[in-house]
């Protein structure tokens, strides 16, 4: 039977709107899959540029660790009467809380504000390192304490508590300035079913006051081994240093400015916190490890590294770099142990920053180097963002920034991490001579032609810096390298005539 023109056409318009409405469908289903896969922050908006890159290299890293560690942090800013106070608190999953408080002022007042924080328990025992001896002190006895660090075991609770911190509210170039003829001991009250501390600061606009303290309903540490002592006796927040509400604060070198014994400076390394992070033997390092990462992480700057802030009046004299400089060495530290801490705590944000820097680090190393005889790269010790001269190259820092990209890569598998470390690993081959001295030490840099510092190596440092290069490339790649080994035993033959000890094995 044939079909008129009319069905024809009927038919026709209707297979023709079946079509497009199969098509448009379809496209509905893909712009959806698209929308969704487009790569965002975690704010929403959408990944370009280096961000995007560094997403594309982390995006299929595995979990390293599965693990439930995912606390909570909090940042509040309140005023009461005369007092404003910046608080940032982290919850973790334990229950266990940190805080750091800051108070500033709106008007000078001659009565000092003090702040209550209540201790639960009925008996206390506070443990801390002396100042004066550095051996650890156990009393109850709440008249017997000392301006430091407290670490506090109640019958039902567990705390760490700082001193109660007194600072300029002037901070130039990343640095505090202690106050310390201001500052006061914590008081510790007996209460009837608590202890009440009690942390004094002064009204005073030309200051601020600060403290910190860590609280949990178990022991954050277990004290009846040797392992919680020894790892906590090196670790100085207290008296030459300060963990603060922006990072860890070092005291000054003599030739830093600003300058001083109660000036100290935010140090890009954070080497507290990182040991923390890395071996987290009991819950107050693990936790302390992840804060301590977390704050320190956020200092990075648009450019990728994290400045020293105060001017070196070496690095300025002999290379004209200004305050806010690059330290190779001092952020390639940090960066390694956001590799610890993205291990240990499974957070990306971690091994994201890492790469962040990496990519920062592969751009200056390309315009930053001494080329070698066989296309080995040299990297500068120092730089700015600012114009300046070309500095020497440590074989310290050399060997650390090449086996921070070799364990980058072991985990993101980015093949130009790899290609970087190879030609810097090859820089050294190609000047293995050069690095050894008549005595059979290790020279401290290669191109340092001033006369403004000695340039001395490290007693063990270096050798350490060697031994892991050395096991890292028999790890990775199942290799070892001759120069590797030559550098080594020079070394070794020269720390054994000195009597040096304390490096890796």
């Amino acid at each position: 039977m044939k079909k008129n023109l009319k069905q024809v056409a009927i038919i026709s318009l209707l297979s023709t709107m079946l079509v497009s409405n199969v098509y448009a469908q379809e496209q509905l289903q893909q712009n959806t899959k698209t929308e969704s896969e487009v790569p965002k922050d975690k704010n929403g908006n959408i990944l370009t540029g280096l961000n995007l890159k560094i997403y594309n290299i982390t995006k299929n890293v595995p979990v390293y660790t599965p693990t439930n560690f995912t606390p909570i942090t909090t940042n509040e800013t309140t005023t009461n009467d005369n007092i404003t106070t910046q608080s940032t608190t982290t919850i973790f999953e334990s229950g266990d809380k940190y805080q750091i408080n800051r108070f500033s002022y709106k008007q000078n007042n001659p009565n000092r504000y003090t702040v209550g924080l209540p201790i639960k328990g009925n008996t206390i025992t506070v443990r801390y390192i002396d100042p004066n001896t550095k051996k650890w002190v156990n009393t109850s006895n709440l008249n017997n304490l000392k301006h430091t660090t407290l670490f506090i075991d109640t019958d039902t609770n567990s705390y760490i508590v700082s001193v109660p911190a007194v600072y300029k509210n002037i901070f130039t170039n990343n640095t505090l300035t202690v106050e310390k003829d201001k500052e006061q001991m914590v008081k510790i009250v007996k209460k009837e079913g608590y202890f009440d501390l009690q942390l004094s600061f002064p009204q005073d606009i030309s200051t601020i006051g600060e403290y910190w303290y860590m609280e949990s309903n178990k022991r954050l540490v277990d004290w009846s081994t040797m392992k919680s002592f020894e790892e906590l006796l090196p670790h100085d927040l207290a008296i030459t240093r300060r963990w603060s509400y922006d990072g860890y604060y070092f005291q000054t070198p003599s030739n830093y400015k600003p300058g001083g014994k109660n000036i100290l400076y935010r140090h890009p390394s954070n080497y507290t916190g990182a040991s923390f992070a890395k071996y987290a033997l009991n819950p107050l390092s693990k936790n302390l490890g992840y804060v301590m990462t977390e704050t320190c992480m956020k200092n990075q700057n648009e450019q990728g590294f994290w400045a020293t802030g105060p001017q070196s009046d070496w690095l300025f004299t002999d290379f004209k770099i200004g305050p806010n400089f690059y330290d190779t060495r001092f952020n390639t530290d940090f960066a390694t142990s956001l590799l610890y801490a993205y291990k240990n705590y499974n957070n990306k944000e971690f091994l994201n920053s890492a790469v962040r820097y990496a990519e920062f680090f592969l751009d200056y190393a390309k315009n930053n180097s001494y080329i070698t005889e066989n296309g080995g790269y040299l990297v500068e010790d120092y730089g700015s963002t600012t114009k300046h001269e070309k500095t020497h190259v440590s074989l310290n820092h050399q060997l650390a920034e090449l086996n921070f990209l070799y364990e980058l890569y072991d985990i993101t598998k980015e093949p130009s991490y790899k290609e970087m470390a190879d030609k810097m690993l090859l820089a050294i081959e190609d000047t293995r001579n050069k690095w050894v001295l008549p005595d059979g030490n290790l020279a401290y840099a290669l191109f340092y032609e001033k006369t403004t510092n000695k340039m001395e190596d490290y007693p063990y440092l270096t050798y350490n810096d060697l031994f892991q290069t050395k096991e890292l490339l028999k790890k990775l790649f199942n290799t070892t390298n001759d120069t590797v080994e030559f550098l080594m035993a020079s070394k070794k033959s020269w720390m054994d005539k000195n009597n040096i000890t304390g490096y890796l094995k």
